[in-house]
């Protein structure tokens, strides 16, 4: 079915899933009450309370259809698909389920976003249905989570401003960045996406990721790298102060290097990412990093994996929403370099003062509201090729509508001119 002619705006799927049920909820609140809308799960009884709870909050907005999914197989996913422009997928885990929403999705030319941080399902999906998306003219973003997203707008910013303040031919090298998250707590349903993560494909990801397995591009013979933090997780930049070790960093990091391969022409042919959290100083990063080391060594062990799961939250539930928005908060800070230079030339940041699952449910719902903006039906779309893509593809309509939403996202030049002090090593 031609997009223009479907008959839903957006299908949130896995509706009264924890984050899922938030981003019905942030549509309900922020978009316009034309909006035509479907609210997709397995339990009818649960989306009409759901529906019931959203008509609550705004009695003027047009009521979503409930649609009721028992099973995700083609036969009902493919309808459902073909029905709707946008889809947001809150079924995980996503290895363990949502791989025939992606078949259905990709086959049908429906615009596609999840809050997946699975980086070896990912890949598995780039490898099956990337060519598929593109044939049908679907653009299908993972990772649109509280992790990947501000990692892989920052490094775009700082690869746009380069290319808007440099000299022709000039593109960004090199991106530092430094990633937290403030928070009280993991969701029951994100723990039990980690530790089966880690029980079906191990803890490579984890523990030394492969930055480059979702990027068209190979790894560059020759990159930034400082061996003394693979040994001890300490690292000192002057802008970003004291680092260490980051979990998410190498889920982080193949989503930006894929960012890289899909615009090379932005962010250079041998472009690298790297991405650490803050520290307090070199003790504090060297017992992070030693701690962080055996966290992921012991979730190679079933029992470790029991233990975790027997004393997490619910799936579906989570730390207290109202007590996370007082207390919890995202910072991402990064630094650009150019090529054989030693000192940066911009700083970017990503901040988000709030609970972590209100910034992963908006994230999702205002990348679906950018792909609405942007008439994608059009041929005169800026959206092209298709396929699988990752945040940063959305571009400046996306961070402008996240700043409408209380996100801070800069960028800012510290040595704007191509004679800041070389590399001498």
């Amino acid at each position: 079915m031609p997009p223009l002619t479907r008959e839903y705006d957006i299908t949130v799927l896995g509706a009264t899933g924890w984050t899922a049920a938030i981003c019905a909820e942030h549509i309900t609140r922020t978009f316009p009450t034309t909006l035509k809308w479907c609210l997709a799960g397995r339990s009818r009884s649960k989306l009409l309370s759901l529906s019931d709870h959203l008509r609550a909050l705004n009695p003027d907005r047009l009521a979503p259809v409930i649609h009721t999914i028992p099973e995700l197989t083609a036969e009902q996913l493919n309808p459902l698909a073909q029905q709707t422009k946008i889809l947001i997928n809150g079924i995980g885990p996503y290895h363990a389920y949502s791989t025939p929403v992606v078949a259905a999705c990709a086959s049908s030319g429906t615009h596609y976003v999840d809050f997946s941080t699975e980086t070896p399902w990912i890949v598995d999906m780039v490898k099956s249905y990337d060519s598929i998306a593109k044939g049908s003219g679907a653009i299908i973003i993972p990772a649109i989570s509280n992790c990947s997203s501000p990692s892989d707008l920052v490094a775009w910013m700082l690869a746009t401003w380069v290319k808007g303040n440099q000299p022709p031919g000039e593109t960004i090298n090199h991106v530092l960045c430094s990633g937290r998250l403030t928070m009280l707590g993991m969701q029951g349903g994100s723990l039990m996406t980690l530790l089966g993560v880690a029980e079906k494909y191990g803890i490579g990801q984890y523990n030394s990721g492969d930055a480059w397995a979702m990027s068209s591009q190979q790894r560059p013979q020759k990159h930034v790298s400082w061996p003394s933090q693979r040994l001890t997780g300490y690292l000192y930049d002057d802008t970003l102060g004291h680092l260490t070790t980051s979990i998410v960093a190498g889920s982080n990091e193949a989503v930006v290097q894929r960012s890289a391969g899909l615009k090379p022409d932005l962010y250079g042919p041998d472009f690298t990412f790297r991405e650490y959290q803050p520290a307090s100083g070199m003790m504090g990063a060297i017992l992070v990093h030693i701690l962080t080391k055996l966290g992921i060594l012991l979730l190679a062990t079933p029992w470790f994996r029991a233990f975790l799961r027997w004393f997490s939250y619910e799936p579906g539930s989570g730390p207290d929403r109202e007590t996370s928005r007082k207390k919890e908060r995202m910072d991402f800070s990064a630094i650009g370099f150019l090529k054989g230079h030693r000192k940066p030339v911009a700083a970017a940041r990503f901040t988000y003062n709030g609970a972590l699952v209100d910034i992963s449910a908006i994230l999702a719902v205002e990348a679906a509201g950018t792909l609405l903006e942007l008439n994608l039906d059009s041929n005169s779309s800026p959206l092209r090729p298709r396929g699988m893509c990752t945040p940063s593809t959305l571009g400046m309509p996306f961070v402008e509508r996240l700043r409408q939403v209380g996100v801070e996202i800069l960028v800012e030049p510290i040595f704007p001119t191509v004679n800041a002090e070389r590399w001498t090593t």
